[in-house]
C-alpha cells in the first residue's frame, strides 16, 4: 500500500472539499505546471508502477492510473536523477513503484480497506494486520503526500544480478515477510520484505531483518538523504521531498508520448 500515506485526519467525505486541484482532461502531453514524466528527466531509472496493474494489495489498477508512468514534481525528478547518477557508479539503479498518486486513488484504497472482505491476496500484503486497521495504523491515508507529487515509493536494483524472474500465475507465493525466494519476485535487492508490506518487518529500522537486508536499507536511505529525501519510518520504500510538497492533485495519469 505504499503510503505516502502519512496519516492525515481527513475523512473520505471531507477530502472532496479540501481544494484538490483536479484536471480530468489532462492529456498525455500536458501536465499541471511543475510536473514532469520522470522518463523525460532520466529514462535510465527503472519503473514498475504497481498501482497501474493488478500486482498490488488491492488486486486491480487503482482509480486514476491510466498508465504505468512515474509523474513527479520537476524538482523531485532532478534530485532523483542525481541519486541515480551516484548509484550508477556502483552498478545500482533506482526502481520506482509509485510516484504522483491521484487523490481518487487514495480514496479507492480507503474504500477497499472498508469493503468487509479479506482475500488470500490481501493476506500476502497484510499477513498480520486486518485491512480494517490499516487506516488507523497509518498505512493508508485519505490524503496522501503522493498526491502532491513530492512522495515516492522505490527500491534498489543490483544491475549485476539476475533480475529476470517474473510472476508465475500458476504458483502460490508466500506473504511479503517470507524469504525472498518464496515471495512474489520484484527484480530488486532483498530489503527483507516485499514492497507494500504492512508489517513491522517493513519498518525501516525493523530489528528482525538480516544484516545484509539492513545494509541495503541503509544504503537506500543514505543515497536518498543526500538529495534531501526523507524516509517514512513505517515503510522502507517510502520517501518524500518536504520542500516540494503543497496542494494535493487529482489529475489522472496518462500514457507518456515523446
Amino acid at each position: 500500500m505504499t503510503t505516502g500515506r502519512h496519516r492525515v485526519k481527513a475523512t473520505t467525505a471531507a477530502i472532496t472539499a479540501i481544494g484538490l486541484i483536479s484536471s480530468a482532461s489532462a492529456s498525455a502531453q500536458t501536465l499541471p505546471r511543475g510536473f514532469v514524466y520522470l522518463r523525460d528527466v532520466d529514462p535510465s531509472i527503472i519503473q514498475d508502477i504497481r498501482y497501474a496493474t493488478a500486482n498490488n494489495f488491492v488486486g486491480r489498477p487503482l482509480a486514476g492510473y491510466g498508465a504505468a508512468e512515474c509523474v513527479v514534481k520537476r524538482e523531485v525528478g532532478l534530485r532523483l536523477k542525481a541519486v541515480q547518477q551516484e548509484l550508477a557508479s556502483q552498478n545500482l539503479s533506482l526502481k520506482m513503484f509509485d510516484c504522483y498518486r491521484p487523490a481518487r486513488a487514495s480514496l479507492d484504497m480507503v474504500r477497499w480497506s472498508q469493503n468487509g472482505h479479506e482475500t488470500a491476496a490481501d493476506r500476502r500484503y497484510n499477513p498480520r494486520i486486518a485491512k480494517t486497521e490499516l487506516f488507523r495504523l497509518g498505512y493508508i491515508a485519505s490524503r496522501s503526500q503522493h498526491s502532491t507529487g513530492a512522495a515516492l515509493d522505490l527500491t534498489l536494483v543490483d544491475l549485476k544480478a539476475d533480475n529476470s524472474a517474473r510472476i508465475d500465475p500458476a504458483k502460490s507465493y508466500a506473504d511479503c515477510t517470507a524469504p525472498v525466494a518464496a515471495r512474489l519476485p520484484e527484480g530488486s535487492v532483498d530489503m527483507g520484505t516485499g514492497y507494500d508490506c504492512t508489517d513491522a518487518k517493513g519498518h525501516t529500522a525493523a530489528p528482525s531483518i538480516t544484516p545484509d537486508q539492513r545494509a541495503w536499507r541503509k544504503r537506500l536511505v543514505a543515497a536518498m538523504a543526500k538529495q534531501g529525501f526523507v524516509n517514512y519510518s513505517k515503510e522502507w520504500w517510502h520517501f518524500s521531498l518536504p520542500a516540494a510538497g503543497g496542494a494535493a492533485y487529482d489529475f489522472p495519469i496518462q500514457p507518456w508520448r515523446n
